[in-house]
């Protein structure tokens, strides 16, 4: 029989233990049931969507539930292309078929949501004859949103329903060849996934260093495609060594550049067609803006690129088990994670952090006096979803912080119970030099802060010039600031207005 989610969770956490036949399966099985999860909430938010009568605005569940699903198939197909050597991963024609037509049709509307989101947050910064065409196809993209969404609905009916048991059953079982008198070989999935990130990122180096300027879309495309593989294979076990999670995290940071810079362009050339010319004019300025950021850091970067690479990959090789992040098993010597950061509170969003990329990120906090515990969801530029649960102790400026992925039946379950003490942001994050620049501009109040982690309480640090002008005062010790206390409803709300 298939394997259940409840099966598959605790078996995940052992996988890079095992054999690279049951890691990969697990993997897989991972992937296959976060997709069937989120298209149960799919369905159940497009029936609440209906009962509303509106099909011009999308409903915000259905939004978070097409994300939670392109994320899982876009990792599933990954899995299944990366150890396609093992023949039981190899997809049969049928599913290789039914999952990319689904892969097409979750994308139309994938990228009208965030074409829309773009529109709604730049519309204020665009040059003034841009506005009104930014208004003009935002009414556009709206009206095609119920048909879009029409279609996602046809496309798991026909494209996933009929092949999801075929598939679960197929990864929940496999056999293996033993000759008689011969010993069997098995080869732990960590070192295999550590060969695959060695071989992917020879590919990924070669083509970075192809690439000329922000005409080379084809490389960069390419480039997008195996970050995005990388990631596949590294998702659920970023958090379990520190270099993993340094080279998922500059994996993201790539993808997420070259995906704004993709979402960028798709929308000037839907921008064109409509004849929208000042507003084609703006995007193309945002799309080199991208470019070249990705240039300075990735192309720019290319020893960087490879070491942290290489430390993942011998991470992998050296590991005999899966490690968690907790507080009885934290690596000898290290201590209790912490949390050691300096904050700012500016009189508004400096330009050149408003052309970096951003994440829209939703936080809130389960009641409690002495423990409080976060829950955050945060949607990268090009969709990516990552949830997480963290626990937060001590004064701000150097706490202990412990955090760690969450699943989303888990996330979901809970979140309702934070319904009183909630913020929504969008962070830009600013890499410059060694340090990397998170500002956050509050969307349920009128604040922006910058804030920046060091390694050490006594590490200096130089404001940089983009930043600077628009500082109004340090606040890394008033803890009216925290995020915790600002969400709470009849605490502390502070705005930009507060000197």
């Amino acid at each position: 029989m298939p394997m259940t989610a409840d099966e598959i969770a605790p078996l995940l956490a052992t996988a890079l233990s095992r054999s690279s036949h049951e890691g990969a399966r697990i993997v897989a099985l991972h992937w296959l049931h976060s997709l069937t999860a989120a298209r149960a909430q799919w369905q159940l938010a497009t029936m609440e969507a209906e009962a509303m009568g509106d099909g011009t605005t999308p409903h915000q569940g259905s939004i978070d539930a097409l994300h939670q699903a392109r994320v899982a198939l876009r990792r599933l197909r990954a899995t299944l292309h990366e150890h396609r050597d093992t023949p039981e991963l190899r997809e049969g024609g049928r599913i290789r078929r039914s999952l990319r037509r689904l892969g097409a049709a979750t994308g139309a509307p994938r990228d009208h949501d965030v074409q829309r989101d773009w529109l709604v947050t730049e519309r204020d910064h665009l040059p003034v004859d841009a506005r009104d065409e930014a208004d003009a196809l935002l009414h556009t993209i709206a009206a095609g949103s119920r048909k879009d969404r029409a279609a996602v609905s046809r496309a798991f009916a026909r494209d996933f329903d009929p092949i999801v048991a075929r598939l679960a059953g197929r990864l929940s079982r496999y056999c293996l060849p033993h000759s008689v008198g011969r010993e069997g070989i098995s080869i732990p999935f960590a070192r295999l996934l550590a060969d695959r990130i060695d071989r992917g990122s020879a590919h990924l180096r070669h083509d970075i260093g192809m690439v000329c300027d922000v005409g080379s879309q084809k490389i960069l495309h390419r480039i997008r495609i195996r970050l995005k593989r990388q990631r596949a294979m590294l998702a659920p076990f970023a958090r379990t060594h520190p270099a993993i999670g340094a080279w998922y995290d500059k994996a993201t940071e790539g993808q997420d550049l070259l995906g704004a810079m993709r979402d960028a362009s798709v929308l000037a050339l839907r921008a064109h067609d409509e004849h929208h010319e000042a507003l084609v004019r703006a995007l193309h300025d945002t799309t080199i803006a991208h470019f070249e950021r990705f240039s300075e850091y990735w192309c720019g970067d290319a020893d960087v690129i490879a070491r942290l690479k290489d430390a993942a990959a011998l991470a992998l090789r050296s590991m005999p088990v899966t490690r968690g992040k907790r507080f009885g098993d934290l690596p000898d010597g290290h201590g209790l994670p912490m949390e050691i950061e300096r904050k700012f509170l500016l009189h508004g969003l400096p330009p050149h952090a408003a052309m970096a990329p951003s994440h829209l990120i939703e936080q809130g906090w389960l009641p409690g006096t002495m423990l409080r515990e976060r829950l955050r969801r945060s949607v990268s530029p090009n969709g990516d979803e990552r949830l997480t649960r963290t626990i937060k102790l001590g004064q701000p400026g150097e706490r202990i912080e412990v955090e760690e992925p969450t699943e989303p039946d888990l996330f979901a379950a809970l979140w309702p119970l934070t319904a009183n003490a909630r913020i929504r942001k969008r962070r830009h994050v600013v890499r410059e030099g060694s340090l990397t620049w998170e500002v956050d501009v509050f969307l349920d109040r009128d604040l922006v802060l910058a804030e920046v982690e060091l390694d050490d309480v006594g590490q200096p640090i130089e404001i940089p010039q983009w930043l600077s002008s628009f500082i109004v005062r340090e606040v890394t010790h008033e803890t009216a600031y925290l995020n915790s206390v600002m969400a709470q409803r009849d605490g502390a709300s502070p705005d930009r207005g507060s000197r």
